[in-house]
């Protein structure tokens, strides 16, 4: 596929090819360090065929995330601080598309990867620091939903527990960059989940 995510190629598997996501020279080994952490410690064993769904989904997020993020860094809008942050993020976002294409992997698919997408943004979405941390603040909503919606839905108790994991992070993200956008970094005890379908729909808007 080039160019297009739709439903059926993301609810329905995934496709062979592959791209470095690189983090330009401005994230030292300091932010590495920072950023990266252990996934869960049981092994990820053969994933049940009800989660591929959820996890190819959660890819196709991830996806749409590292682009953000190298985008937002390559604006050069951010300040030292914001930029640190998005520099962690994309660090963050790396490893979770890592841990999720190594369970798609244990089910005899292979991960979509950056060259199988094209994701498009809002006019203007990269022309200023506030229009950057607005849309990360978005996309972070996006995300979080789609991982709430997946952690009620997943069979595989391994998946499950580490899936809760980055849902926490993309909390943390969301929190830092909702303050930094003048929104409420947190409000509802319970954070709405979207559906997969919701969170498809959501994805569509940032295809082309």
């Amino acid at each position: 596929m080039a160019g297009e995510l739709t439903r059926a190629q993301l609810l329905g598997g995934g496709a062979k090819g592959g791209a470095a996501l690189l983090l330009g020279g401005a994230a030292s080994g300091l932010l590495a360090s920072r950023a990266q952490a252990d996934p869960p410690a049981t092994s990820l064993g053969t994933v049940p065929a009800s989660d591929l769904a959820y996890v190819r989904l959660l890819i196709a997020v991830e996806l749409l995330t590292v682009d953000f993020y190298t985008h937002a860094i390559a604006s050069e809008h951010l300040r030292p601080q914001p930029l640190a942050e998005a520099q962690i993020a994309f660090i963050n976002e790396n490893e979770h598309y890592d841990y999720l294409a190594a369970a798609i992997a244990s089910g005899g698919e292979v991960a979509l990867t950056a060259a199988d997408v094209d994701f498009a943004y809002p006019q203007g979405g990269f022309y200023t620091a506030a229009a950057v941390i607005e849309l990360a603040s978005t996309l972070e909503h996006l995300a979080l939903g789609a991982y709430l919606g997946a952690a009620g839905n997943l069979a595989d108790p391994v998946l499950q527990a580490a899936v809760a994991q980055i849902t926490a992070n993309e909390a943390q993200h969301l929190a830092a960059f909702a303050q930094r956008s003048r929104r409420p970094p947190f409000r509802q005890a319970f954070p709405d989940p979207l559906t997969i379908e919701e969170a498809s729909d959501a994805l569509d808007a940032y295809t082309s």
